[in-house]
């Protein structure tokens, strides 16, 4: 062994759940910080390609404030993120991880 106890095994998650109001509203404030961190990955990658979020509108055919939105994490969906990210001039490309680290392409 290696002497590491995971932070539930720990105590460190219920204290966690308890300060957050709840395994809920923990598990719910997870999933916001994570869409708000892939939400900001967007907007890093569209500035990396020197376009504005009207220019990525036009390629995508819809409303810079619709374009916001996607970027604020308000709009997502795989097929959503998909054609943000071949207005970037890329391709979406779903892998899933397994327990044993094997990894599979999707579609």
């Amino acid at each position: 062994m290696n002497g590491y106890t995971g932070w539930a095994a720990s105590g460190h998650r219920e204290r966690a759940e308890q300060l957050a109001g709840g395994a809920e509203a923990f598990d719910e404030g997870a999933r916001r910080m994570i869409t708000e961190a892939r939400a900001w990955r967007l907007v890093e990658m569209r500035q990396e390609r020197g376009l504005t979020q009207q220019q990525v509108a036009d390629r995508m055919g819809v409303s810079a404030g619709r374009v916001s939105q996607i970027e604020s994490g308000q709009v997502s969906g795989s097929e959503v993120i998909a054609r943000y990210v071949r207005a970037l001039g890329g391709n979406l490309i779903m892998v899933a991880v397994f327990d044993d680290g094997e990894l599979r392409k999707v579609g």
